[in-house]
């Protein structure tokens, strides 16, 4: 074998091994976890109108788990207004989508109402902790439970530390990472504490704070690291840029990304499934430049830290769920853009279907 050739057989083999260093196929998997994967390419096709959730309301949250969405809780209200959303009360309601049958089916209901919880997926259970239990802000609590769904049953388990809602969950290893929230402060501060929780001894350990404050988020991980995309800060100020926080060194970082638009109350947050491969789908909300619901569908890719778009969704949309199933990912729930709100959305959308599907969505 000649000089020229063994160089270019020790160049190829060391390229490999530094690909195989760098992580390119590490990407954390949760049991339980349809990752689907989409490669470096965009996610192309058009969105689907399917079956109608039994029963609309917003702030909801959304485990899947063997191929199933299940939809927990959430407030309905009637008209949503300033002096409406005082009357808003959390649901106890608990249903299924199957994407198989396109039909939706009742779980067993929660053992109280909930809006707004943090919700993650650990050996095919599923654990839901705080939110509030009647009306929108005001009534935060700590409680928070298992749920198997092979026997469609709920177990206690430890409180948080302390009461949260419009907080966020990802499994990672055998732990769970419980951060985000809003809580009674006064002075307009979220709260940045995070916490990780052991299913095996039922403990919480305080974890590293976030930089500053997070609520409304989609998140996702991605080789060790967990990755927020929030809606809004401190203050109820309109976020940009992107959380990090790295696992093995208990860090928390800004990333300065500038969004594509920035937006809050998405339409993929309190969901433990927005990620199609290393794409977290980042879906409509209330946008800050329109002061409208947004139909924008973007995405944050992990693997590069970058943000993207896809095709957008038919109707601005906000406050609802999803799930990634397979490839595709879903949408259940939420406001549609209209001006005098009414808790009245029940289409189930999916993305992405054939262009020229017949029962593709189109415009409210």
């Amino acid at each position: 074998m000649d000089r020229e050739k063994c160089i270019s057989i020790i160049i190829c083999i060391f390229s490999i091994i530094i690909a195989a260093l760098n992580g390119c196929d590490t990407q954390d998997t949760v049991v339980g976890v349809d990752t689907g994967d989409s490669g470096g390419e965009v996610i192309s096709g058009g969105w689907k109108v399917l079956a109608d959730v039994p029963v609309p309301r917003f702030g909801g949250a959304a485990a899947v788990v063997n191929g199933k969405l299940h939809l927990f809780g959430g407030v309905n209200i009637n008209p949503h207004t300033p002096t409406g959303a005082l009357a808003a009360r959390a649901v106890n309601l608990h249903h299924v989508y199957d994407p198989a049958t396109n039909t939706w089916s009742e779980g067993a209901p929660m053992p109280d109402s909930k809006g707004w919880p943090a919700i993650a997926v650990y050996k095919d259970l599923i654990y839901l902790f705080g939110g509030d239990n009647k009306a929108i802000d005001v009534t935060m609590t700590n409680t928070a439970w298992v749920y198997e769904p092979s026997s469609d049953t709920y177990s206690d388990i430890a409180p948080l530390p302390h009461p949260r809602s419009y907080c966020y969950a990802v499994t990672i290893g055998d732990y769970i990472y419980i951060f985000g929230a809003r809580t009674l402060r006064s002075d307009g501060i979220a709260d940045r504490s995070a916490y990780r929780y052991n299913p095996a001894t039922d403990t919480y350990e305080r974890i590293a704070d976030l930089p500053e404050g997070a609520r409304f988020i989609v998140h996702g991980s991605y080789n060790g690291c967990i990755y927020a995309v929030h809606g809004e800060t401190d203050f109820e100020t309109y976020a940009d840029g992107v959380l990090k926080y790295e696992v093995a060194a208990d860090k928390w970082t800004k990333l300065n990304i500038p969004r594509i638009e920035q937006r809050k109350w998405y339409l993929s947050q309190h969901s433990t499934h927005a990620a199609i491969g290393s794409k977290l789908f980042i879906l409509g909300g209330m946008s800050k430049v329109t002061n409208k619901r947004s139909a924008r569908a973007s995405y944050f890719d992990m693997a590069t830290e970058t943000f993207g778009e896809v095709k957008s969704m038919p109707a601005g949309r906000c406050c609802a769920v999803a799930g990634v199933i397979g490839d595709k990912i879903y949408v259940a729930g939420g406001f549609w853009s209209v001006t005098e709100d009414v808790c009245d959305c029940k289409e189930t959308w999916g993305y992405p279907f054939p262009e020229d599907d017949d029962n593709n969505a189109s415009s409210q």
